[in-house]
């Protein structure tokens, strides 16, 4: 699998994981970039596995090369010093170590492929860890909000708005009814004082009445009696 495509899988699924279980961002971010570091270390060693075998196999090419060379000069040899058989056998071997060196060419240059395609690999994969850690605290703050957005977002489709409302429209309902009561209260008094005010005005005018009726100088009861 493509190290870029698995990285990515990984890194999407767990952060996808961790915003939809409410898990820790930070947690799970760091998870992620030390699933990329060891990644990148497993890359880093098989790259050097493969400068090592594409070592390895240059100095067997200069060798295969080098008996090329040799053989045919020994060929050379053997035909100068009118020795056929050692001159064929010399052939052979030069054909032979020939044969081998261009196998290990095509094996050189399918290696060199190989590790021009890790080098590559390592470098993009490098350069995304870095990214990700140059923005690790924006990605956490960013998955800390979207945490809390959908923490918010289940409270309110779980809350009954029934039960508020009802308690809403009781309050109002007392709210009215102590109005009423005290409306009333004020219609009350002030009624009362009225007829407290006319019941007083009433006492007085018949006290009045009385004083004129017994000191009124036009009361035959005010005049003195003649001894």
């Amino acid at each position: 699998m493509n190290t870029f495509k698995r990285i990515g899988q990984i890194f999407s699924s767990n952060v996808n994981h961790a915003l939809d279980k409410l898990e820790n961002p930070s947690k799970i971010i760091r998870y992620s970039i030390t699933k990329m570091e060891d990644t990148l270390a497993k890359a880093k060693e098989s790259a050097a596995e493969t400068r090592c075998n594409i070592k390895g196999r240059e100095k067997a090419l200069e060798e295969y090369n080098a008996a090329t060379t040799r053989w045919e000069i020994r060929a050379q040899m053997a035909v100068k010093n009118g020795k056929d058989d050692l001159a064929k056998e010399a052939i052979a071997e030069k054909q032979r170590s020939a044969a081998r060196a261009k196998a290990v060419e095509e094996e050189l240059a399918t290696l060199r492929s190989i590790q021009a395609s890790q080098e590559a690999q390592i470098q993009k994969l490098s350069e995304k860890l870095q990214e990700i850690k140059d923005k690790e605290r924006t990605l956490v703050a960013r998955a800390e909000h979207a945490k809390e957005r959908i923490e918010v977002e289940k409270q309110l489709s779980s809350f009954d708005c029934s039960d508020a409302i009802k308690r809403f429209d009781e309050m109002e309902e007392r709210v009215e009814n102590l109005e009423a009561q005290a409306n009333m209260t004020s219609l009350s008094y002030k009624t009362e004082k009225e007829f407290s005010s006319m019941e007083q005005d009433a006492s007085i005018d018949a006290e009045l009445a009385q004083l004129k009726e017994r000191f009124s100088p036009s009361s035959s009861k005010n005049v003195p009696a003649s001894k």
